[in-house]
């Protein structure tokens, strides 16, 4: 199926097989396409923190208002960017791996990390967030591509507290939780949206 295909009939479907189990091959299968999502700099700052205990999925349903899909879905995936992923270090260790697959040569593997080191090193924590929001969002929707393209259906949910989230799983401030997906065999399709006539949406340089 392609991808222009997957987008036309993708749902957000809220209701789920709760006895339907993805094995783990798969899922770490998903998770490695994902991460070849573009990213900035190619820090690689998203994160995949599957929960499938049962006694923490019973605890987050009611920070997450309760959508049933937080316990029924075969899957439920924390996407979190690590802020950590910024630090000098790990710009000049991901650049020098590039170098030694032999990607590029020692002049633009130094241009190349320096570069990054130079862009991040007086963004302020909110700049910092941004670009957090944006890669980790790219890694989700390339994760839902790709669950959907295997059969299986999606939800990604906004809809949570998110201090009681990182209190009950014990994430640091060190991540940026940005949304969280469920991933199963839906029971009942989710419903038909109406979205925006192209021309609504696409201007041509400027827009009023």
């Amino acid at each position: 199926m392609s991808v222009k295909n997957i987008m036309e009939k993708r749902r957000s479907v809220r209701h789920y097989d709760s006895s339907y189990k993805i094995s783990s091959e798969i899922l770490s299968s998903l998770v490695e396409s994902a991460s070849k999502s573009p990213n900035g700099n190619n820090i690689q700052a998203t994160r995949y923190l599957i929960i499938d205990d049962p006694d923490l999925r019973n605890l987050l349903l009611p920070i997450a208002f309760n959508q049933q899909q937080v316990i029924e879905a075969s899957t439920l995936i924390v996407m979190l960017g690590d802020y950590q992923a910024f630090d000098k270090g790990n710009i000049i260790k991901i650049h020098e791996e590039g170098f030694k697959a032999g990607y590029f040569d020692e002049s633009l593997r130094d241009y190349l990390a320096n570069a990054a080191i130079k862009y991040y090193e007086n963004k302020s924590k909110e700049d910092l967030k941004l670009e957090l929001t944006r890669d980790v969002s790219l890694a989700s929707m390339s994760l839902i591509l790709l669950a959907n393209e295997a059969g299986f259906d999606t939800i990604t949910m906004s809809g949570y507290d998110s201090k009681k989230l990182k209190d009950i799983l014990n994430i640091s401030e060190r991540y940026l939780d940005v949304m969280l997906i469920a991933i199963g065999k839906g029971t009942k399709a989710g419903h038909k949206t109406v979205r925006h006539n192209v021309n609504k949406v696409m201007y041509r340089n400027k827009i009023i």
